[in-house]
């Protein structure tokens, strides 16, 4: 599955202040593909760090700005959602981050 390819929802504003996404299951079968469900990535330790801590994101350089824009939002609605379970929102915040950003070598 090519996640650039994917069609978010469209969100309104009212699903981005109080979010209440469930799982895509399309969406979760590629994260389980890619190891990112129970996964030790560094992908899954920075939804962590986001999650329970906040943060920033650094983007790859050159991300096409409609995929950008779209997988961005919805990735913060879903973390947000109560529905989710957590290994599930994990593991598909997970798989988005590996595509939207760089995580420097420490």
């Amino acid at each position: 599955m090519d996640i650039k390819k994917f069609k978010f929802p469209e969100l309104t504003a009212a699903d981005i202040v109080f979010p209440i996404f469930k799982t895509d299951k399309e969406l979760l079968e590629e994260a389980k593909k890619r190891g990112f469900y129970g996964g030790y990535t560094p992908y899954n330790d920075l939804f962590n760090k986001l999650f329970f801590e906040g943060g920033s994101l650094n983007f790859k350089k050159d991300l096409d700005k409609e995929f950008k824009t779209k997988a961005t939002l919805y990735l913060k609605a879903f973390m947000r959602s109560f529905t989710p379970k957590h290994e599930e929102k994990e593991a598909i915040s997970a798989m988005l981050l590996s595509e939207l950003v760089d995580i420097e070598e420490e």
